[in-house]
C-alpha cells in the first residue's frame, strides 16, 4: 500500500465518524447469552473489518479486574517462562518494557476466565463466528503512562502459519478504562480486512524484538481511530490493519484481548512458515525454551527447520 503518513495528522485530527452500535441486552439471566450481535452489526463489520460494542460487563467488575491486572504485571508474573515480555522493544529484566505483555494471563489468574467480560466475549465469538469456536490467543497488554511505546500498524494473521487451518479469525479487544487518541486507542484500515495479507518485518528490522510491522505504511486513506469505553470490546477481522499510538496520558493503559477461530481443516504441522516469523530470535523465545523437557527442545527446532525448509 502507498505510504501517505502525511495523511495522518488531518485525519487524527478529525477522526472519521463511525458507528457505536451497543450491545443488545438478552431479557434473560446474566451470562454468555445476554449479548447480542445484530444482522446490521455483523454486516458492518464485515464490511468495515471491525465493530465497536459496549456494556459486555460492569463498571464494578471492571475496576475489580483493574486491580488485579496491575498486580500482575507488578509481580512480572510470567517472565520466566517467556509469557511476559517486551511487544515491541528487545527484552531485558534490567529496564522497563515499553509495551510489556502478557501470554495467558489466566494461567497466573485463573478466575479471570470466570469474569462476566470473559462470558461476554465468548457469546460474541460463538454469534460472529458460528460453532465449534476455538480460543487460540489470550493476553493482556499495558502501556504504561506518559511512555507507552506505539503499537506498529500490522495484521494480526502476520503472527500465524500458512498451515493453520484456521480459515478466519477475530480478536476481541476489550480495555479496563476508557481508551482515547491520548491514551493509546486502536486505529483501523477500514475495509483492509477485504485485502491481501501484506509483507511483514520485525520492527526496526530486529528479530530480537517480538512484534511486526508491514514493510510499507498503510494508505491512511480510511484511517479510522477508535475510542471504546471501559467495559465494552472493540472486535476486528485477523486480516484487518490496525495500530496504536503511545499513551501520552498519565494513567496506564490496559487491555484484555481474547482470540477466536474455527478450524475449516486439520493443522499443516509442517508447512512453510512466513519469513518474518522464521528469521525471530528473542529473549521471550529462549526463556520459554528453557523451561520445557530436552525432547520439547528438539522437536519444537526440528519443526521450525522444516517450516523453514
Amino acid at each position: 500500500m502507498l505510504a501517505a503518513d502525511d495523511k495522518l495528522n488531518s485525519v487524527m485530527a478529525a477522526p472519521a465518524a463511525i458507528s457505536r452500535p451497543r450491545a443488545v441486552p438478552d431479557s434473560g439471566s446474566r451470562g454468555r447469552s445476554d449479548i447480542r450481535v445484530s444482522e446490521e452489526q455483523l454486516a458492518a463489520f464485515r464490511r468495515d473489518g471491525f465493530l465497536v460494542l459496549d456494556d459486555l460487563t460492569t463498571p464494578d467488575e471492571i475496576a475489580s479486574m483493574r486491580t488485579l491486572y496491575d498486580r500482575l504485571f507488578s509481580e512480572r508474573r510470567g517472565w520466566e517462562n517467556g509469557d511476559l515480555f517486551d511487544m515491541v522493544g528487545r527484552d531485558s529484566a534490567e529496564r522497563p518494557a515499553s509495551v510489556p505483555q502478557m501470554l495467558w494471563p489466566s494461567r497466573y489468574w485463573p478466575e479471570l476466565r470466570q469474569t462476566q467480560l470473559y462470558a461476554s466475549a465468548v457469546s460474541i465469538a460463538e454469534q460472529m463466528l458460528g460453532p465449534g469456536i476455538q480460543n487460540i490467543l489470550e493476553h493482556a497488554i499495558m502501556k504504561p503512562a506518559l511512555h507507552g511505546g506505539a503499537t506498529p500498524w500490522h495484521q494480526d494473521d502476520a503472527f500465524s502459519r500458512k498451515g493453520s487451518g484456521f480459515l478466519e479469525s477475530i480478536s476481541i479487544w476489550m480495555p479496563l478504562q476508557d481508551v482515547t487518541l491520548e491514551n493509546g486507542c486502536l486505529m483501523y484500515i477500514r475495509g483492509s480486512n477485504w485485502g491481501p495479507l501484506y509483507p511483514h518485518r520485525s520492527p526496526n528490522n530486529d528479530p530480537r524484538i517480538h512484534g511486526l510491522e508491514t514493510v510499507a505504511k498503510p494508505d491512511m486513506t480510511n484511517l479510522v481511530p477508535v475510542p471504546v469505553r471501559a467495559g465494552g470490546a472493540v472486535i476486528h477481522h485477523s486480516r484487518t490493519l490496525h495500530a496504536a499510538g503511545v499513551n501520552t496520558s498519565d494513567q496506564p493503559r490496559r487491555a484484555y484481548v481474547l482470540g477466536y477461530a474455527v478450524q475449516a481443516r486439520p493443522h499443516s504441522r509442517f508447512s512453510r512458515d512466513y519469513p518474518w516469523n522464521l528469521e525471530k530470535r528473542t529473549a521471550r523465545d529462549e526463556r520459554e525454551l528453557s523451561k520445557l523437557p530436552g525432547w520439547k527442545r528438539t522437536l519444537r527446532k526440528v519443526r521450525r527447520f522444516l517450516r523453514g525448509r
